[in-house]
């Protein structure tokens, strides 16, 4: 059921918006199984760590490889340039178990370049192995030093783990609590608590019946209606609650549950699910990113019969053999080694021929290039500051109270970076990126009332610092739903609550001295600029959007708020527009090349066209 889910979510988001918390549900589940694994092996003929990671090599690897193989002929045959050096990173991050390390730094699981990765549903494997490779030997460790607190050791260290998932979100660090074990742990943790549970503990009768429907309820519930994402409540808390509450109430009673479960399609899907789980991403992504589009409803039901076909036979001819005492592990360590050594091979060729860019138009490569290039801060130059974490941009010292100038605002503020650090190292400045994705930087108005908090807590941090004499604000303009710090909402139209937020910031700004720039809209145009164009040309396809827009529709929304900034003498207003839109018309394409990394972030290559328009807005130390 829960490859099901994820498999329909990925076909259809709106069929079953939480349909993604399949995975959770399978952390559950798989921390369960595993660990009552273990703990009937150590009470009967003796637990064996060999046996059991002879086990999961026969488990995992071979259908995981046959997918890669197959995946990687198709990566080749149809990838643009850019998009096969990425599918080559991901391979190669797959190969060593870290796949979920690389997704963590290359994109967000929910936006829309997430659906072009063809691998990018072997985040969840990676934390699985991860789990197989440590989790035994910890259970072994805390067995022998805590032989009577075995139970609660594991229920603690899950519910540290749910604190580290709550914090990281706190602190906007929303893609690590995503992608990384230590921030899921509490998930698989929450299945090997249960499997170590006393048995007296389990119900019976009654209360083994109501536990079962108040956890489908909750599991239905959790996936059909998700909750809103926010920093105090994980959203896979109704999932991960409702599993363990079918879990405690056992097969022993006829519920509906259990007496569905034992449907004879239903168990065949859970034997293919494995298999399932491997091949129905890459055949979503392969048919949407030839197509350029996302599926019709026939493409969709054809993409999963397809899905089914290739899952079962990869279950028939590749699982139940390899899984078969007949064939030697040690035969299969052979053939596995073999073939990893070739998927690497083909990995390592694919980057250093740059993504094979001769197999398409230089019109299309050249497109290509910008897709997923806006700035990211770098791991090694985060540094914790206020309610996120901040990023050095010409900060020798690392310290955040050595700051001169402060870029304050989210990713929008975050693509800029490159630009403002060749200026601060011009002008002899140390400064200091504070970005805080998906939120505004206004304390007064904002994305949501956990935004607002996280704004304040920022601001209050910024005036703290003692020697941060600039603020330079930078966010994304356009905003239909805005909300107050209570989380009531407010009427946006003509930009009104915007206006007034950014207006209280900069008053208290003003107010504790600080010279104020603030970095005006540019014209988004809200379709994946780089990709759509590079695959339309690249397949023969017809342009489906325009690469501009004239200016008069730029000009009609946000005309009266860059009047109303630029009236003012207390702030700097900085016109990228002007840039962007240097006639009668907004360009998203300049000399051939796209000017967008994505949808609304501009690509860093193209980011020294705005090199002299921000320039004079920054004078240098002393002036």
């Amino acid at each position: 059921m829960a490859v099901a889910c994820v498999v329909l979510f990925h076909l259809e988001r709106h069929a079953l918006p939480g349909g993604y918390l399949g995975v959770d549900m399978f952390f559950v589940l798989s921390g369960y199984l595993i660990t009552a694994i273990i703990h009937r092996e150590a009470q009967g003929e003796g637990f064996s760590l060999r046996r059991f990671y002879e086990r999961r090599i026969r488990r995992i690897l071979p259908a995981l490889l046959l997918l890669l193989a197959i995946a990687t002929g198709a990566a080749c045959l149809l990838l643009l340039p850019a998009d096969l050096v990425g599918y080559a990173r991901s391979l190669l991050a797959t190969l060593v178990f870290g796949a979920n390390f690389y997704f963590w730094r290359d994109t967000d699981y929910f936006s829309p370049a997430a659906e072009q990765k063809p691998l990018l549903h072997i985040w969840s494997l990676g934390i699985e192995e991860q789990f197989y490779i440590l989790f035994p030997l910890l259970l072994v460790l805390l067995a022998r030093l805590l032989p009577r607190a075995l139970f609660a050791a594991v229920v603690g260290l899950a519910l540290l783990s749910l604190a580290v998932n709550i914090l990281a979100q706190r602190i906007g660090a929303t893609l690590p609590a995503f992608f990384l074990l230590p921030a899921r742990a509490w998930e698989l943790g929450a299945g090997c608590a249960l499997a170590l549970a006393p048995a007296s503990a389990a119900p019976r009768g009654t209360v083994a019946l109501l536990l079962a429907y108040a956890g489908l309820a909750l599991v239905i519930f959790g996936m059909g209606w998700p909750p809103e994402h926010s920093v105090n409540v994980p959203p896979a808390l109704p999932v991960v609650a409702g599993t363990l509450l079918l879990l405690l109430a056992g097969d022993t009673t006829q519920t509906l549950p259990t007496r569905l479960l034992r449907l004879g399609p239903v168990v065949f899907l859970g034997l293919i699910s494995y298999s399932l789980y491997l091949w129905h991403w890459p055949i979503i992504v392969f048919g949407q990113y030839f197509l350029v589009r996302p599926f019709t409803a026939a493409e969709a039901v054809l993409a999963a019969a397809l899905m089914l076909a290739a899952a079962a036979l990869s279950w028939r001819f590749i699982e139940r053999p390899f899984r078969s005492r007949r064939l030697p592990i040690r035969r299969i360590c052979q053939v596995l080694g073999v073939a990893m050594l070739g998927l690497a091979a083909a990995g390592v060729a694919v980057l250093r021929a740059h993504g094979l860019p001769g197999r398409f138009s230089p019109q299309a490569s050249a497109l290509n290039e910008a897709v997923g290039t806006n700035y990211r801060c770098g791991i090694s130059d985060y540094l914790a500051f206020g309610a996120s974490r901040g990023c050095v941009l010409n900060l020798p010292s690392r310290r955040a109270a050595d700051a001169e100038v402060v870029l304050l605002g989210n990713s929008h503020a975050q693509m800029y970076a490159p630009v403002w650090r060749a200026l601060l190292q011009e002008r002899g400045l140390q400064g200091l990126l504070v970005p805080v994705n998906g939120c505004l930087p206004s304390v007064t108005v904002n994305i949501s009332s956990d935004c607002a908090r996280t704004a304040r807590a920022n601001l209050e941090a910024v005036l703290a610092l003692p020697r941060a004499r600039t603020v330079i604000l930078a966010m994304n303009w356009s905003h239909a739903a805005l909300v107050d710090p209570a989380g009531r909402p407010l009427d946006n139209r003509d930009n009104q609550a915007l206006l007034a937020g950014l207006d209280a910031l900069i008053g208290v700004l003003r107010a504790a001295g600080r010279r104020v720039i603030l970095i005006g809209p540019i014209d988004e145009p809200g379709w994946d600029v780089p990709s759509t164009l590079a695959r339309e040309q690249a397949f023969g396809w017809p342009e489906s959007h325009p690469t501009s827009q004239a200016r008069a529709q730029f000009d009609a929304r946000f005309a009266g708020a860059i009047a109303h900034f630029a009236q003012r003498s207390d702030v700097y207003l900085l016109r990228p527009d002007l840039v962007q839109c240097p006639d009668s018309r907004c360009y998203y394409v300049m000399g051939g090349r796209s000017l967008f990394a994505d949808s609304n972030h501009l690509a860093e290559a193209e980011l020294p066209r705005f090199r002299e328009a921000f320039a004079s807005a920054l004078p240098a130390r002393g002036s």
